[in-house]
């Protein structure tokens, strides 16, 4: 079915592999038949790869949307299959030098870094690094370098699967692997296969095959529709200067692919309801590593304990007769009733002020109470303060200013396209912030206490109040929402 594949699973010591695998299809709902060759079966079929199988690919957002039950397995096939696509078009269309210094092991390694590459995830993916990690690792300051991330743990996790598994790779392989999956050493690179770095994983820009999967995925199983066409923009690629350039005709598709990032930001990884669970489950997280000696916030320092955490531990928690973890056997509970924290409003930080913007935490807010009916006041652990940011992919940057383009596929110069030359219709500004207020009481005493001290705080910030919906509104939508 796919003679151009039959190559791969010769066996051939030299390549820097060798397996007794044959490769196998598999049918995709996103991407039809996918190819995979016989070392990419091999760690497909390890505990560590079936692992993702139990990490939903959007976390809790998947109590939102019914249809994005996708988990991060699938994901990774469906990059691992774009890696190759994107692999073989660029070799194809290529310089001779280009074509001549490219090898069987560089696509092997393109394809096990897509396989590979969201091997370091924890439960509930983002949540996990984001939300759950600095409240239990000492030494996690915000706005600080983290002392863990998932890409690095991604890479032990590689080290690890390959070792356990008693794969036959070479150390040349496995090294690239997870340098394409960490983005690191592209230094070290061979002239002419820099570009290898941008499959997978780009730093330069974020177009990568990472992006394009997860979108078309995320788009698929949620309903949200967006515009990007990322079948025509693999089609208008070419390798100038060892760096994936784009077709200048594709300019506008481009601006569409972080166009749609940003609008699935908005409608979906964002969404106020799936937040607010998320601080449900990072809250009943919280109880149970306490309850439990550290054990989940220590497992990211052994690749041998972290293989052990997905989301199948909110059951675990949920079903545990430990009396140290009631609280946190009453908020999963509070979960499947659907007795959320209450979101209670947000503002758009305006403008002018995003790029000195100074998150807002929840004494903020509660230093702005006023008078209500709490006895004792509103406490900063009544309240939970979300800082929303949603961009391009690169700050205030715009992104497409990194992308470069070339006019015909003869072409062995590439331009930067200035975005005045474009389109007038495009935005000017690429990030934007908001502040969110969640009650963890769905009592309307508490609810109101917020909002009312929310409004507060924007009077006192920015002389005026920037929400959308005047509390008054907001009470009575929560009334109904109730």
């Amino acid at each position: 079915m796919f003679p151009a594949e039959a190559a791969d699973d010769e066996q051939n010591p030299s390549r820097g592999w060798t397996t007794q695998r044959r490769g196998k299809v598999i049918n995709d709902p996103v991407h039809g038949h996918m190819y995979f060759p016989g070392i990419v079966v091999d760690a497909i079929d390890t505990p560590q790869v079936q692992r993702l199988r139990e990490l939903k690919q959007l976390g809790t957002s998947y109590y939102v949307f019914p249809g994005a039950s996708h988990n991060r397995f699938e994901h990774s096939l469906g990059t691992a299959h774009l890696a190759t696509n994107m692999f073989d078009a660029l070799r194809t269309r290529a310089a001779s030098d280009v074509r001549d210094a490219l090898t069987g092991a560089d696509r092997v390694a393109v394809q096990l870094a897509g396989l590979c590459h969201d091997l370091g995830h924890g439960p509930f993916s983002h949540v996990f690094d984001n939300e759950f990690l600095p409240r239990r690792v000492a030494g996690w300051h915000a706005g600080d370098e983290p002392p863990w991330n998932h890409e690095a743990m991604g890479a032990d996790m590689f080290r690890w699967m390959v070792d356990d598994n008693g794969m036959d790779l070479d150390k040349g392989v496995i090294d690239r692997v997870c340098d394409l999956i960490t983005s690191s050493n592209v230094e070290s690179a061979t002239p002419g296969t820099k570009f290898l770095w941008d499959i997978v994983a780009n730093k330069r820009n974020s177009i990568d095959v990472d992006k394009f999967e997860y979108l078309l995925r995320d788009q698929h199983s949620t309903g949200v529709k967006g515009n990007v066409d990322v079948g025509r923009l693999m089609s208008f690629m070419k390798v100038i200067d060892d760096q994936i350039c784009f077709k200048a005709s594709e300019v506008y598709n481009v601006y569409d692919l972080f166009h749609t990032r940003a609008n699935m930001h908005q409608k979906v990884y964002t969404h106020k309801k799936a937040k607010a669970i998320e601080y449900m489950i990072v809250d009943a997280l919280v109880e149970a590593d306490v309850a439990w000696d550290s054990e989940i916030s220590k497992s990211i320092w052994d690749v041998n304990e972290f293989i052990r955490l997905d989301d199948t531990i909110l059951k675990r928690i949920e079903w545990s007769k430990e009396s140290k973890l009631q609280k946190g056997r009453d908020l999963v509970r509070k979960i499947r009733r659907r007795e959320l924290y209450q979101y209670v409003n947000d503002f758009a930080v305006p403008e002018e002020d995003i790029i000195g913007f100074k998150p807002v935490t929840e004494v903020d807010i509660t230093s702005c109470q006023g008078d209500n009916n709490i006895p004792g006041g509103l406490r900063p652990d009544d309240i939970i303060i979300q800082n929303v940011k949603i961009d391009y992919s690169m700050k205030s940057k715009n992104p497409v200013d990194s992308v470069k383009f070339f006019q015909d596929y003869g072409d062995t110069h590439s331009f930067h396209i200035d975005k005045s030359k474009v389109s007038l219709l495009l935005p000017n500004s690429f990030i934007e912030r908001k502040v969110r207020v969640f009650s963890k009481s769905k009592d309307p005493m508490y609810v109101e206490a917020a909002a009312k001290a929310f409004e507060n705080y924007q009077r006192r910030m920015y002389k005026q109040e920037l929400q959308l919906t005047p509390m008054r509104k907001r009470a009575r939508s929560s009334q109904e929402e109730r």
